[in-house]
Protein backbone atom coordinates (compact mmCIF):
# COMPACT_ATOMS: atom_id res chain seq x y z
CA UNK A 1 0.00 0.00 0.00
CA UNK A 2 1.32 3.68 -0.85
CA UNK A 3 1.60 6.57 1.67
CA UNK A 4 -1.53 8.05 0.29
CA UNK A 5 -3.46 5.01 1.05
CA UNK A 6 -1.55 3.48 4.13
CA UNK A 7 -2.33 7.51 5.75
CA UNK A 8 -5.73 7.04 5.28
CA UNK A 9 -6.55 3.66 6.82
CA UNK A 10 -4.48 4.91 9.58
CA UNK A 11 -6.84 7.82 10.26
CA UNK A 12 -9.72 5.68 9.19
CA UNK A 13 -9.43 4.25 12.56
CA UNK A 14 -9.95 7.42 14.57
CA UNK A 15 -12.51 8.94 12.08
CA UNK A 16 -14.50 5.54 13.48
CA UNK A 17 -13.86 6.64 16.97
CA UNK A 18 -15.26 9.80 16.37
CA UNK A 19 -18.12 8.61 14.26
CA UNK A 20 -18.88 5.30 15.32
CA UNK A 21 -21.40 4.06 12.57
CA UNK A 22 -18.69 4.33 10.11
CA UNK A 23 -16.56 1.17 9.36
CA UNK A 24 -13.34 0.89 7.47
CA UNK A 25 -13.61 -1.28 4.31
CA UNK A 26 -11.37 -2.88 1.32
CA UNK A 27 -12.30 -2.58 -2.06
CA UNK A 28 -11.65 -5.18 -4.82
CA UNK A 29 -8.23 -3.22 -5.63
CA UNK A 30 -7.55 -3.43 -1.91
CA UNK A 31 -7.91 0.06 -1.32
CA UNK A 32 -9.60 1.26 2.11
CA UNK A 33 -12.58 3.35 2.24
CA UNK A 34 -15.41 4.40 4.86
CA UNK A 35 -18.96 3.55 4.86
CA UNK A 36 -21.64 4.10 6.71
CA UNK A 37 -23.98 6.54 8.59
CA UNK A 38 -22.97 9.88 9.30
CA UNK A 39 -25.74 11.69 12.12
CA UNK A 40 -26.75 15.68 11.96
CA UNK A 41 -27.17 17.04 14.95
CA UNK A 42 -29.46 20.43 15.42
CA UNK A 43 -28.40 22.85 18.40
CA UNK A 44 -29.58 20.99 21.24
CA UNK A 45 -27.76 17.66 19.91
CA UNK A 46 -30.48 16.27 19.31
CA UNK A 47 -30.52 13.66 15.87
CA UNK A 48 -32.45 15.23 12.81
CA UNK A 49 -31.21 13.42 9.86
CA UNK A 50 -28.87 10.50 8.84
CA UNK A 51 -26.95 10.54 5.81
CA UNK A 52 -25.35 6.85 4.49
CA UNK A 53 -22.03 7.77 2.64
CA UNK A 54 -18.71 6.00 1.32
CA UNK A 55 -15.17 8.70 1.31
CA UNK A 56 -12.76 7.19 -0.56
CA UNK A 57 -8.93 8.11 -1.09
CA UNK A 58 -7.70 10.18 -3.61
CA UNK A 59 -4.23 9.56 -5.10
CA UNK A 60 -2.75 12.38 -3.52
CA UNK A 61 -4.36 12.05 0.01
CA UNK A 62 -4.09 14.55 1.39
CA UNK A 63 -3.15 16.76 -1.12
CA UNK A 64 -6.50 17.04 -1.60
CA UNK A 65 -10.01 15.96 -0.07
CA UNK A 66 -11.12 12.83 -0.14
CA UNK A 67 -13.98 11.72 -2.31
CA UNK A 68 -17.59 11.47 -0.88
CA UNK A 69 -20.57 9.81 -1.63
CA UNK A 70 -24.32 9.84 -0.67
CA UNK A 71 -25.22 6.21 -1.28
CA UNK A 72 -29.15 5.89 -0.71
CA UNK A 73 -29.72 7.90 -3.93
CA UNK A 74 -31.67 10.23 -1.88
CA UNK A 75 -29.51 13.37 -3.64
CA UNK A 76 -29.00 14.34 -6.92
CA UNK A 77 -26.15 13.96 -8.83
CA UNK A 78 -26.56 17.51 -10.09
CA UNK A 79 -24.05 20.66 -9.51
CA UNK A 80 -26.78 22.90 -8.69
CA UNK A 81 -27.06 20.48 -5.32
CA UNK A 82 -23.02 20.86 -5.62
CA UNK A 83 -22.88 17.07 -6.46
CA UNK A 84 -20.98 16.10 -9.91
CA UNK A 85 -22.19 13.65 -12.37
CA UNK A 86 -20.30 10.58 -10.92
CA UNK A 87 -21.99 11.28 -7.60
CA UNK A 88 -19.29 12.81 -5.40
CA UNK A 89 -20.09 15.84 -3.35
CA UNK A 90 -18.30 19.66 -4.41
CA UNK A 91 -17.80 20.78 -1.19
CA UNK A 92 -16.07 23.90 -1.43
CA UNK A 93 -14.21 25.62 -4.27
CA UNK A 94 -10.73 24.47 -5.43
CA UNK A 95 -8.84 27.61 -3.34
CA UNK A 96 -10.80 26.60 -0.24
CA UNK A 97 -9.75 22.92 -0.34
CA UNK A 98 -5.74 23.99 -1.04
CA UNK A 99 -5.64 26.07 1.61
CA UNK A 100 -7.41 23.49 4.30
CA UNK A 101 -5.08 20.98 3.10
CA UNK A 102 -2.07 22.59 3.07
CA UNK A 103 -2.66 23.37 6.73
CA UNK A 104 -2.70 19.74 7.47
CA UNK A 105 -5.86 17.74 7.11
CA UNK A 106 -6.88 14.42 8.91
CA UNK A 107 -9.96 12.21 8.11
CA UNK A 108 -11.62 13.36 11.35
CA UNK A 109 -11.21 17.17 10.92
CA UNK A 110 -12.53 16.69 7.25
CA UNK A 111 -15.56 15.03 8.50
CA UNK A 112 -16.52 17.45 11.25
CA UNK A 113 -15.59 20.38 9.40
CA UNK A 114 -16.12 19.44 5.85
CA UNK A 115 -18.71 17.01 5.60
CA UNK A 116 -20.93 17.93 8.24
CA UNK A 117 -21.59 21.38 7.30
CA UNK A 118 -22.26 20.27 3.66
CA UNK A 119 -25.23 17.19 4.88
CA UNK A 120 -26.19 20.05 7.16
CA UNK A 121 -26.86 22.68 3.77
CA UNK A 122 -28.29 19.99 2.06
CA UNK A 123 -30.33 19.05 4.50
CA UNK A 124 -31.71 22.51 4.71
CA UNK A 125 -31.72 22.75 1.40
CA UNK A 126 -34.40 19.57 1.25
CA UNK A 127 -36.20 21.61 3.72
CA UNK A 128 -36.39 24.96 2.24
CA UNK A 129 -34.91 24.95 -1.09
CA UNK A 130 -32.13 26.84 -1.08
CA UNK A 131 -28.46 26.72 0.18
CA UNK A 132 -27.29 28.34 3.26
CA UNK A 133 -23.87 30.85 2.18
CA UNK A 134 -23.78 29.22 -1.61
CA UNK A 135 -21.37 29.84 -3.47
CA UNK A 136 -21.33 30.03 -7.26
CA UNK A 137 -20.25 27.55 -9.62
CA UNK A 138 -16.93 27.27 -11.26
CA UNK A 139 -14.90 30.48 -11.56
CA UNK A 140 -16.97 33.05 -10.38
CA UNK A 141 -17.28 30.41 -6.94
CA UNK A 142 -13.41 30.47 -6.21
CA UNK A 143 -13.44 34.55 -7.22
CA UNK A 144 -15.84 34.54 -4.23
CA UNK A 145 -13.72 32.63 -2.12
CA UNK A 146 -10.66 34.78 -2.99
CA UNK A 147 -12.56 38.09 -1.90
CA UNK A 148 -13.16 36.27 1.53
CA UNK A 149 -9.40 35.00 1.41
CA UNK A 150 -8.19 38.77 1.05
CA UNK A 151 -10.82 41.05 2.27
CA UNK A 152 -11.03 42.50 -0.96
CA UNK A 153 -13.77 42.93 -3.59
CA UNK A 154 -12.46 43.98 -6.82
CA UNK A 155 -10.70 41.21 -9.35
CA UNK A 156 -8.03 43.20 -10.96
CA UNK A 157 -6.88 43.64 -7.58
CA UNK A 158 -7.44 39.94 -6.23
CA UNK A 159 -5.58 38.77 -9.87
CA UNK A 160 -2.56 41.32 -8.83
CA UNK A 161 -2.25 40.11 -5.46
CA UNK A 162 -1.89 36.52 -6.27
CA UNK A 163 0.47 37.55 -8.99
CA UNK A 164 2.61 39.03 -6.23
CA UNK A 165 2.28 35.97 -3.90
CA UNK A 166 3.38 33.67 -7.00
CA UNK A 167 6.51 35.71 -7.81
CA UNK A 168 7.68 36.82 -4.48
CA UNK A 169 9.06 36.19 -1.81
CA UNK A 170 7.90 37.15 1.93
CA UNK A 171 7.93 40.89 3.06
CA UNK A 172 9.62 41.74 6.06
CA UNK A 173 7.29 42.49 9.22
CA UNK A 174 7.81 46.43 9.02
CA UNK A 175 7.08 46.78 5.28
CA UNK A 176 4.37 48.27 3.08
CA UNK A 177 2.00 45.55 2.23
CA UNK A 178 2.05 44.49 -1.23
CA UNK A 179 -1.81 45.43 -1.61
CA UNK A 180 -1.03 48.82 -1.92
CA UNK A 181 -3.38 49.57 1.41
CA UNK A 182 -0.34 51.79 2.87
CA UNK A 183 -1.23 49.59 6.05
CA UNK A 184 2.03 47.53 7.93
CA UNK A 185 2.27 44.04 6.01
CA UNK A 186 1.94 42.39 9.08
CA UNK A 187 -1.64 44.18 10.07
CA UNK A 188 -2.98 43.53 6.33
CA UNK A 189 -2.35 40.56 4.26
CA UNK A 190 0.03 38.58 6.62
CA UNK A 191 -1.57 35.65 7.28
CA UNK A 192 -3.49 35.54 3.67
CA UNK A 193 0.08 35.18 2.02
CA UNK A 194 1.20 32.59 4.23
CA UNK A 195 -2.65 30.51 3.45
CA UNK A 196 -1.79 31.06 -0.06
CA UNK A 197 2.05 30.77 -0.55
CA UNK A 198 1.65 27.33 1.50
CA UNK A 199 -0.32 25.59 -1.33
CA UNK A 200 1.40 23.67 -4.19
CA UNK A 201 2.48 26.61 -6.32
CA UNK A 202 1.47 25.04 -9.27
CA UNK A 203 -2.06 24.97 -8.19
CA UNK A 204 -1.84 28.37 -7.80
CA UNK A 205 -0.70 29.44 -10.69
CA UNK A 206 -3.47 27.44 -12.19
CA UNK A 207 -5.92 29.51 -9.95
CA UNK A 208 -4.15 32.76 -11.49
CA UNK A 209 -4.76 31.86 -15.31
CA UNK A 210 -8.04 31.14 -14.66
CA UNK A 211 -8.79 34.45 -12.91
CA UNK A 212 -6.94 35.79 -16.23
CA UNK A 213 -9.84 34.26 -18.36
CA UNK A 214 -12.43 36.92 -16.67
Amino acid sequence: MNKPYDKFAKEALEAISNFPDLRLRIREDSLPYLAGNLILLDENDVMYDEYSIRIECPNDYSNSFPLVYETNQRLPHNIDWHIYGDGHFCICTPIEEYVYCAKGITLTSFIQNQVLPYLHNQSFREKEGYFLNERSHGSMGILESLYDILHVNDLMKVYSILVYIYKNSKPSRTSKCFCGSNLKYRYCHKEAYHALKSIDQERLLGIILQLKQF
